[in-house]
């Protein structure tokens, strides 16, 4: 099961990246492909999906992911911001802090109202058990998305700044 997280995490964290990349670099796209091959076996499986609704939730993904993609920029900057102010503790930019929360509850909003439309479209082809399937899978990706890049962050702080950001983490504070 484990293998199966990192594997979807994977494909999804890095084929884009590697797909954006120019013609140059064409000796890394069968691993790209072989990869993303891998993690649609494995979602088709998991819904129990017929080629047919494979193919529609391509299309589904395509015409979400440009929206997504910008959300979860969005988010990760309000994120880096929020973090590098909190960790300047008394001097830290009250006002900037205020104006980034703001646009992280902007991004929710927008991530709900993207969820809701996925979903109208996914109704139309996918049953509510693989709709549900399909959004548990989706979660899981986000967070374990999520973890990797906490991990990475981690490694540019001071021993101290590790630790304050540990700390908040454990508060349940969501910007680390």
């Amino acid at each position: 099961m484990r293998m199966r997280w990192l594997t979807v995490v994977l494909a999804l964290a890095v084929g884009p990246a590697v797909r954006a990349q120019d013609s140059a670099s064409n000796s890394q796209r069968p691993a790209v492909q072989a990869l993303q091959r891998r993690v649609l076996e494995i979602v088709q499986r998991t819904l129990g999906a017929s080629d047919d609704q494979m193919r529609q939730l391509a299309d589904v993904n395509r015409r979400y992911q440009p929206e997504r993609r910008e959300l979860n920029q969005r988010d990760r900057q309000a994120r880096q911001a929020i973090r590098a102010e909190v960790l300047r503790d008394s001097l830290a930019d009250q006002t900037l802090v205020a104006r980034e929360l703001d646009a992280l509850v902007d991004v929710q909003r927008k991530r709900i109202e993207i969820f809701a439309s996925e979903q109208r479209d996914l109704a139309r082809f996918l049953t509510p058990v693989q709709r549900a399937k399909y959004a548990t899978l989706q979660e899981g990706l986000r967070r374990k998305v999520e973890q990797l890049r906490q991990r990475q962050q981690e490694n540019g702080l001071t021993p101290l700044q590790r630790r304050r950001l540990r700390q908040m983490r454990r508060m349940g504070d969501t910007t680390g």
